[in-house]
């Protein structure tokens, strides 16, 4: 049995505390799925926000109040205790007096709270506490994207090496590098940091600060979501200005791919599918199908494909080409099939879903806004999932729908490249235009009524495992190697 390693998981979203996007699916499946790992011992603990109502979750309470030293002064915190997990993981959500009981989490109609900078950097400061007040000694600090990336460069500030009999590694996962935590200079007293990490190789950037690229430059070692992703963003535009940073790093920078829960999405066993079907018996898929049509209302008497959209509403996604891409063959009278669409983001795109929908009521399902269950049935009834994002990370609905015999239609950038075999599992697009979408879509409705390659491409889809039982081993042996190699990038003194 491999030794012992001790890890504390910050995020500042993870189910079913709070969640925005992905970064709160991978933070609770990844931490469980290592307290699972057969011949594994890794003690792993999670450090979050409480976000509005955590006292209310099931299983959550509060376990224990204390001072912290923080920029805005000596705060009260408030730890609330759960558990997610076979495993039984713990997670620590932190209350630094209110500052996280908004209605947003991170801003309101579209744009950012003015005193993020202030929050999250309260956070960090209460995390790192934490583990001395619950008993906690990790030998590895994973922090994740901006909201918890400060912690790394603070690490040696907070917890103080005569509290420590070895030194603590660092880990700075990136979910998507658009989002990188950049505030005004002026702004800088609070991040508690000294003066001397105001510099090109500190959190300097472009004459302001980044938090995310403190993380970049001072953890032993750098991830994120997947080895495609990984290789775009080392130049621009996919870098959005950190390219330098990472290609400075780039001997500790690894793409790993992201996985998903199995038992969750799961379509012999789903609980929120009408019908169940499976690899072994894949025919009750088309029965959920025409149910789920007529529950939508879309009642074409033609043989036709159900094409799936399951997105945050955003130019990334390709919300928007395909929207307009969709208007443009309605005109010539041939949308290639049937759609169902749930999403929510950009107001301005919503209305354009909106007005599509207003044409095509019978043709089109729409929902504007989050319904797990939805997500769920949409994924388990389609023949295919639509995914023409601009860039993505990785992406994790084109792994759930392979795991439910849909077949992804993506972009083949980042993480959809990774993970969907064009012609096998999948189709990807020959170009992220109007014209490549229209040609995707007509390969995809040719499968469907051709029938028998379409079947085939199905089996092969759902035999793809995407599960984080093997994918938590490569964070395992991730950890076990940075803690036999001496610290790599210490901060500043």
């Amino acid at each position: 049995m491999n030794r012992s390693v001790s890890v504390f998981f910050l995020t500042s979203e993870v189910l079913p505390v709070v969640k925005t996007g992905g970064l709160a699916d991978v933070s609770a499946a990844l931490p469980a799925a290592l307290s699972e790992l057969p011949d594994e011992t890794i003690d792993i603990r999670i450090g979050t926000l409480a976000f509005r109502g955590v006292e209310k979750l099931p299983g959550y309470s509060l376990a224990k109040t204390f001072v912290a030293r923080t920029p805005a002064g000596p705060l009260t915190i408030r730890i609330f205790e759960g558990r997610l997990g076979k495993g039984d993981v713990p997670v620590y959500a932190v209350d630094p007096e209110g500052i996280f009981d908004r209605p947003g989490l991170y801003g309101e109609y579209g744009s950012e709270y003015p005193d993020n900078l202030e929050r999250f950097s309260v956070l960090n400061h209460a995390l790192l506490h934490l583990p001395a007040v619950m008993g906690f000694s990790p030998d590895i600090i994973h922090a994740n994207d901006w909201q918890t990336a400060l912690s790394v460069p603070l690490l040696p500030h907070v917890i103080r090496p005569r509290t420590r009999t070895k030194p603590q590694r660092t880990v700075i996962s990136i979910h998507n590098m658009a989002f990188q935590g950049v505030y005004p200079l002026d702004q800088w007293h609070w991040t508690g940091l000294p003066p001397s990490y105001n510099r090109f190789d500190g959190l300097e950037y472009h004459g302001r600060l980044s938090l995310l690229k403190g993380g970049i430059q001072f953890s032993d070692v750098v991830t994120t979501v997947s080895p495609g992703y990984r290789e775009e963003v080392l130049t621009e535009p996919g870098g959005f200005g950190l390219s330098g940073a990472l290609r400075h790093r780039q001997d500790r920078f690894v793409g790993l791919l992201n996985g998903i829960d199995d038992r969750e999405w799961d379509p012999s066993s789903d609980p929120f599918l009408p019908i169940h079907f499976s690899r072994v018996d894949p025919a009750p898929k088309e029965f959920l199908k025409q149910r789920m049509r007529k529950e939508w209302r879309l009642f074409s008497a033609e043989p036709r494909p159900l094409f799936g959209v399951v997105s945050r509403m955003a130019h990334q996604k390709g919300l928007d080409l395909l929207v307009e891409t969709l208007f443009a063959m309605g005109r010539e009278g041939n949308l290639e099939g049937d759609w169902a669409v749930l999403g929510a983001g950009d107001s301005a795109l919503e209305e354009r879903w909106r007005a599509l929908h207003a044409i095509y009521p019978d043709q089109i399902h729409l929902r504007i806004g989050f319904d797990e269950a939805l997500a769920h049935r949409i994924i388990g009834a389609a023949d295919f999932l639509v995914v023409p994002s601009v860039y993505e990370p990785c992406g994790l609905t084109q792994m759930y729908a392979m795991r439910y015999g849909t077949l992804p239609v993506v972009n083949p950038t980042g993480g959809l490249r990774d993970t969907v075999e064009d012609g096998k599992t999948g189709i990807w697009l020959d170009d992220l235009s109007e014209s490549g979408l229209r040609r995707s879509l007509r390969t995809a409705r040719g499968l469907y009524l051709a029938g028998k390659e379409i079947g085939e491409m199905k089996q092969r889809a759902m035999a793809v495992d995407s599960s984080w039982s093997n994918r938590a081993r490569e964070y395992s042996r991730l950890y076990r190697n940075i803690l036999d190699a001496p610290p790599c990038h210490n901060p500043f003194a």
